[in-house]
C-alpha cells in the first residue's frame, strides 16, 4: 500500500492508498467509455493515444488530494495533448472536471481561480485548433462553453463544498468554546456556593461565639469546634469542585448534613420533607441541594434572624414543576455579620439555579 511520505523520507508527497484505488477504478471506467465510442465509429478499435493518455490522466488525478494544484496542471496538460494530437473529444475531459474542483476543495480561492484559469485557456487554446474558423459566432459559442463546463462549474461547485466544510468547522469549534464557557460558568457557581455558604456559617457561629464568650463559655467552644468543620467541609467540596468537577454531585439526601451544620451553629433551623425525593433525576436533586444551600446562606447573610424552617417537596403530577423549595425565617435574633443590605446576590443567587432545570422557589419572612 502507498502512504504520504514523511518529512524525511522524500520531498513530493505520495497519494494515499484509496485515492490510487479510486483513480485506478476512474480510469478504468473513462477507457471503457472511451472503448464504446471507439467501436460505435468508423474505426472500430481504441486508438493507442486514448490507451496512453487515459491511465497518465487518471494516476495524476490520484495526486488530487496531497497535490492538488500539480495534478490539476498534469491533468490539462495530457488532455490538451490529447486534443492537439487531434483524437476523438470523449470521457477524458471528466478527469479535468474531478481535478478543478479537488484544487477549488482544497485551495484558497486565490490559488484555485489561477489554476483553473491557466487550464481553462490551456483547454480552450488546444480546442481552437480543432475549430472551424469561418463559422465565426458557432466558434465562439463552443470556445466559451467548453471551459465553462468542464473547468468553471467544477471549480465553483469545488468553491462551495470548501466554503461548507469551513463553516461546519467554525461551527464545531463555537459549540466546543460554548460547551467550554458554559462548562466554566458551572464551576463559577459550584464554587460561589460551596464558598457563600461556609462563609456564611463561619461568619454566623464566629458571631455567635463572640456573643457568649464570657456569659457561655461552652456554647462558645460547640461554635468554634463548628466553625472548624464548617470549614473543612467547605473546603473538600471545594477541592472536589475544582478537582473533578463534581463526578458525584450533591444531591437531596445532603440536604440534612446541610441543615445540621447550621443548627451547631445554636441556629434552631426546622426540615420539613414533603413527597418522594427518590423520584428525582440527578439534575434536580442537585439543584435542590444548590437551592435550599444558597436561600440559607442568604439568610445567614442578609436577614439575621433567629428561627429558620426550610422545607421542600416534590410534585410531579400536580403542577409543571418538578419540585419547589421554601426558606421561612421568623424573628430577629443575632445581627449578621459582615452583611448588609446592599451586598449579595439576594434573592436572585435563589432563583438562578431553580430556573437551569425547572423548580418554583419562595423565600418569606
Amino acid at each position: 500500500m502507498i502512504h504520504r511520505a514523511g518529512p524525511g523520507s522524500r520531498r513530493f508527497p505520495l497519494p494515499r492508498g484509496r485515492d490510487v484505488v479510486a483513480a485506478a477504478l476512474l480510469g478504468a471506467a473513462v477507457l471503457a467509455g472511451h472503448a464504446l465510442l471507439a467501436y460505435a465509429g468508423p474505426g472500430g478499435s481504441l486508438g493507442a493515444m486514448a490507451a496512453v493518455a487515459v491511465p497518465a490522466a487518471a494516476g495524476a488525478w490520484s495526486w488530487h488530494r496531497v497535490a492538488p494544484v500539480v495534478s490539476a496542471m498534469v491533468v490539462s496538460a495530457i488532455v490538451c495533448g490529447y486534443v492537439l494530437a487531434g483524437q476523438p473529444y470523449g470521457p477524458i475531459l471528466v478527469l479535468v472536471v474531478f481535478t478543478c474542483f479537488a484544487v477549488a476543495r482544497r485551495r484558497s480561492a486565490r490559488v484555485a481561480g489561477l489554476t483553473c484559469a491557466a487550464a481553462a485557456l490551456a483547454l480552450t487554446a488546444a480546442l481552437w485548433t480543432r475549430l472551424d474558423a469561418t463559422h465565426v459566432e458557432a466558434t465562439v459559442a463552443i470556445l466559451l462553453a467548453w471551459p465553462g463546463v468542464f473547468v468553471a462549474v467544477p471549480a465553483l461547485a469545488g468553491a462551495l463544498a470548501r466554503t461548507r466544510a469551513d463553516a461546519a468547522a467554525r461551527e464545531r469549534e463555537e459549540l466546543v468554546a460554548r460547551g467550554a464557557y458554559e462548562e466554566r460558568l458551572r464551576v463559577a457557581r459550584e464554587v460561589h456556593d460551596i464558598a457563600g455558604h461556609g462563609f456564611a456559617v463561619v461568619a454566623m457561629q464566629a458571631g455567635v461565639a463572640l456573643t457568649v464568650f464570657d456569659e457561655e463559655p461552652h456554647q462558645a467552644r460547640v461554635s468554634l469546634e463548628a466553625i472548624r468543620a464548617s470549614s473543612e467541609h467547605a473546603l473538600l467540596e471545594l477541592q472536589a469542585a475544582l478537582d473533578t468537577l463534581y463526578a458525584e454531585a450533591p444531591a437531596e439526601r445532603d440536604v440534612s448534613g446541610l441543615v445540621e451544620r447550621v443548627r451547631a451553629g445554636g441556629q434552631p433551623v426546622e426540615l420539613t420533607v414533603t413527597g418522594s425525593p427518590g423520584v428525582l433525576d440527578d439534575q434536580v436533586s442537585a439543584t435542590v441541594f444548590r437551592l435550599v444551600q444558597e436561600t440559607l446562606t442568604n439568610v445567614l447573610r442578609h436577614a439575621g434572624l433567629r428561627r429558620r424552617r426550610s422545607s421542600w417537596s416534590t410534585a410531579r403530577r400536580r403542577c409543571r414543576w418538578p419540585c419547589a423549595t421554601t426558606v421561612a425565617a421568623a424573628g430577629r435574633g443575632l445581627p449578621p455579620v459582615g452583611a448588609c443590605a446592599a451586598c449579595g446576590n439576594g434573592s436572585s443567587s435563589c432563583t438562578a439555579p431553580s430556573r437551569r432545570p425547572t423548580g418554583r422557589p419562595a423565600a418569606t419572612r
